[in-house]
Formats: structure tokens, sequence, C-alpha cells
């Protein structure tokens, strides 16, 4: 229940002060005889003499009456200010340029007393609703040299929108300009134009748990099981995106084992890590990215006495270094760009069974340059 509060008139509390003054009662009593608390009296007596000294000043006594009225009548008029302040920026229909030529800086200067109030230019902005940076800001022409390199960025832009800084860099140089990527990224930012490339994050690192170290630096990577890669992407869909997870054989490129789901759970990349080792047995080394899954309790489980990858070491890439897990990330390439950007599939059905007939095609009959033209299957098989 809502506890209530009782108001006391300012004459009631004059009489009870006046009487506390008399000191004829002691506090309690008083309190009991008005229903009140002794510290409340006491607060009350404290005030009254607290203020008693104004009654004999030697200014003027006040009327209260005529200074209340006076204070409700300023009031008034500082509200109806503010009112047609609000509609006047309402109803302001003037460009941002005309608003700005109406700030007068000579309303900023400081006046001999008498000439009239200064208006800062702090004011005049938020009056006019123009930002002071603006005001101040001076706008210097682009160069002509680089109005003309922008013009070719936007063709080439527009003829692959997938291209970055280094090879619109390069395209640039192909037709005699010499632009680096720092002169084209800027040139870019004032274009309002970047890359099309794939945005959602599946690498989302948890800073608490304990990150591993890279162990493929200058490793010469000469047998099958000896290193695998795992990652996870995002594949889209018609009515959004879904994961998936894969190891690779880094010496064979081999995809050993895949799965797709509509979330990131980590006993998801366990279970599929598992099934991978009971088909192909342990690698000595699983390389992954510094993601929370692959840093999960479920997952580092798997590596320690008694788990099914007991023994296999754990390397992870170093922060910001996607090219560290170089190979898994090359065939997310291929299965995007040479095959499902071709023909999007509009469920998780059509994408598990698209997925399942390209992994097929990848492993067993898409010829690899890099392993002198063989299938990534024969070269599995071979180095058996």
């Amino acid at each position: 229940m809502k506890k209530t509060y009782r108001k006391h008139s300012p004459a009631f509390k004059t009489k009870v002060v006046l009487e506390a003054l008399k000191e004829r009662e002691t506090l309690s009593e008083l309190a009991q005889r008005h229903s009140l608390h002794p510290t409340q009296i006491a607060a009350w007596k404290k005030e009254f003499l607290d203020g008693a000294e104004q009654v004999f000043g030697d200014g003027p006594v006040v009327d209260a009456k005529a200074h209340e009225k006076e204070k409700a009548a300023l009031h008034e008029q500082i509200g109806e200010l503010t009112v047609t302040v609000n509609w006047l920026k309402k109803t302001f229909v003037m460009s941002p340029e005309q608003r700005h030529q109406l700030i007068d800086v000579d309303l900023a200067r400081p006046k001999p007393k008498g000439q009239g109030a200064v208006m800062s230019i702090v004011k005049q902005c938020a009056f006019l609703q123009v930002h002071r940076s603006g005001f101040y800001y001076t706008a210097t022409p682009t160069a002509e040299e680089d109005l003309r390199t922008m013009r070719d960025i936007d063709r080439l832009h527009t003829e692959d929108p997938c291209m970055g800084t280094r090879m619109l860099s390069k395209e640039l140089r192909a037709l005699g300009i010499m632009a680096g990527r720092a002169r084209v990224r800027r040139l870019m930012r004032l274009m309002r134009i970047k890359a099309v490339y794939c945005v959602p994050r599946t690498t989302v690192i948890d800073r608490i748990k304990y990150k591993y170290p890279y162990l493929l630096r200058d490793l010469a990577i000469t047998e099958r099981n000896q290193v695998w890669a795992v990652d996870i992407t995002y594949l889209p869909v018609r009515g959004g995106f879904m994961y998936m997870v894969a190891v690779i054989d880094v010496h064979t490129r081999y995809l050993l084992n895949w799965s797709i789901s509509n979330s990131m759970e980590a006993a998801w990349v366990v279970a599929m890590i598992k099934q991978a080792i009971a088909m192909h047995g342990k690698p000595r080394i699983i390389n992954s990215d510094q993601g929370s899954q692959f840093t999960s309790e479920e997952y580092t489980a798997l590596f320690r006495k008694g788990g099914v990858a007991e023994g296999v070491k754990i390397s992870m890439d170093g922060k910001g270094r996607a090219i560290d897990n170089v190979f898994i990330e090359r065939f997310w390439r291929t299965l995007k760009h040479n095959h499902l950007y071709l023909a999007p599939p509009v469920d998780g059905v059509s994408l598990y069974a698209s997925c399942k007939r390209f992994v097929d095609r990848y492993n067993n009959r898409r010829l690899h340059s890099s392993l002198a033209y063989r299938t990534p299957a024969a070269c599995y098989r071979l180095a058996a």
C-alpha cells in the first residue's frame, strides 16, 4: 500500500515552533500532542531561528505576496518565449546555406556598456540550428587530378563492385594512373563507395579464455593428417544466412568433414571434429582461429587426457591474421563464388543438398593446380 505524507500549512508550523520556543513542554510531548515526530519539530525550530535575522535586517521587508506574483509573471513570460522559440525552430524553412549567412560575427564581439547585448556564435548557431564546425569550416576544392582519378574509379567500381583498394590500384596503374592503395582508399571514402564483400562475423573472441600459439609458422607440411584446419563461415540463403563448419587436410586439400547449422554452438563444432577423427584418424595439429567455439571448454576438452583427440596439438591464428588459416579460407571462397552465389539456395534443406554436391565434386572431380592437377581425394589416398 502506498504511504501518504501529511502536508502542514505555514501557520501550523509557526504555532508549533512558538510553543517549542516557550520550552514549557518537551519535544516528545509536543510531538505527541500534535501527532508529529520530535525530529520534525526540531528541524522546524532550527529553520525558524536561522531565518529570524532577516526580519531585523537592514534591507526593506519584502512583500511575500507581491514577490510571488512578480515571480509568477516572469515564469509566464519565460514560458511564452520558450514556446515562441520552439515554434520558430519548427517553422524554419531556410536552407543550411541561408542560415549560415544569418550568423552575424559582429554580434559576438564585446561592446561598450549600454550599446546592446552580446550574442555569441554559440547562441546564434543553436538558435539557427547550425553546427559550429560547419560554420567555421572552409571547403577546399578537389584537385582536378583527383577528380579524373575518381571518375576512373567510379567506372571500374561499376564494372566490378567486388574490387577493393588493392585491385583498383593495379587496374589504375594499367591505365597509366599512378595511384597507390592509400590514395585509392582516400578517394573511395570521398565518393562514399566501398567493395562488396561478406560482412557477418563468425569469429567472436572470448578475451577471458586462454589462447593457444600459432604452430604452423615455418613448418614443413609434407604428410596427410599432419595438420588439419577447421573454421566456420556463413552461407547466404533467401531468408538470411546459416553457418557451416568444416575441417580440411592442409597437405592434400581434402575436405575431411563438414556440417551446417543455423547457430554456432561449441557442441556443434565438437561433434563434427569427433566424426572426422572417427573416419580418418587423429592428426598431429589442428589449427583454428581464436573464436569462442575453439576456446570453449567443450572443444579444448577433446585434446586433454581421456579426450577423443588426446595428444593432438592445438594451434590458433594470430589476432587479425586470416591468412594463417589460408587453406580453409580459400575453400570458403571457392564454395561461395564458384557455386552458391551462382545459384543461391532458398532454405536450409536446399543449402545442404547444394553443399553436398559441391563437396563431392571438390574432393573427387575438381582438379587443383597446387596438387599438380590432381584431385584432393586422389592425393589423400596416395599419401597414406
